[in-house]
């Protein structure tokens, strides 16, 4: 009689099930983890980087020995301009490190990704100049205020958006670099109301400039704002790690998708 040996395995049938099943597993996870890993990327980004910028301004600071804080923005009646803005941009570049400038092939987007980004006050939505690390930056010395934006990885890595990777700070009185915080949300009516009366008021000297003052009133920077200056006040909450529209969640993991 002969004796038969039987080996275990699985059948073909059996295999592809189950590399179809891995499949779909790994593609409902890997997403997941791959933007879990760029959140934690662009929140060290983030802390680095402001920690060695302010510490270029102190070390501008003292080398100079003036306050930049009032002495950019000290504003010259005569000729209608600010005195040493010049003088002010030139030594920003020179502590910051710029080594040419940056180029954005879209333009960046607002907190929720739903618009074009505009910020003026405190700094620009597309940063100018390109540092040695490649971050992005630009100086704004603007209706009594000294500002800036950083783009954290340049304009060649997304998501290129407010609150995002692109962050504004003030200057305060202490040269320090100040978080921006929202004070603030407009809803549609009342956003409506102001655009409305900015292109109604003769008084005021420009429809524009109010216009534009209105999409960042309130400094925004939470997923209900419709203002394309959506962002702006991103850089405190970010700081912090506490989400805008949730103060349970931490800020990296309520970012708009």
């Amino acid at each position: 009689m002969k004796n038969y040996s039987y080996k275990n395995g699985f059948t073909l049938a059996e295999v592809l099930i189950t590399l179809a099943i891995v499949g779909i597993v790994a593609a409902m996870t890997i997403p997941t983890l791959v933007l879990n890993y760029q959140k934690k990327v662009l929140k060290n980004q983030l802390i680095n980087k402001y920690a060695l910028l302010q510490q270029q301004l102190l070390y501008a600071r003292n080398e100079y020995d003036v306050n930049f804080r009032k002495y950019c923005v000290e504003w010259d009646y005569d000729n209608a301009k600010f005195k040493h803005k010049d003088e002010c941009l030139a030594i920003f570049n020179k502590y910051f490190k710029v080594v040419g400038e940056c180029e954005y092939k879209n333009k960046p987007r607002t907190y929720d990704l739903k618009k074009e980004a505009y910020i003026d006050v405190g700094g620009t939505a597309k940063p100018k100049y390109l540092l040695s690390d490649g971050t992005c930056y630009h100086t704004t010395i603007n209706s009594g205020r000294l500002g800036f934006s950083f783009d954290m990885n340049g304009p060649d890595k997304g998501p290129n958006a407010l609150g995002h990777d692109i962050f504004s700070f003030w200057v305060n009185d202490k040269d320090y670099l100040e978080p921006i915080k929202m004070t603030g949300y407009y809803t549609e009516e009342e956003l409506a109301s102001a655009m409305e009366n900015c292109e109604g008021n003769t008084s005021i000297p420009s429809s524009n400039s109010c216009i534009a003052g209105n999409e960042q009133n309130g400094r925004p920077c939470t997923k209900n704002s419709s203002q394309k200056g959506n962002g702006l006040g991103c850089s405190w909450y970010a700081l912090n790690d506490v989400c805008p529209d949730d103060e349970t969640k931490g800020y990296w993991d309520c970012l708009p998708k």
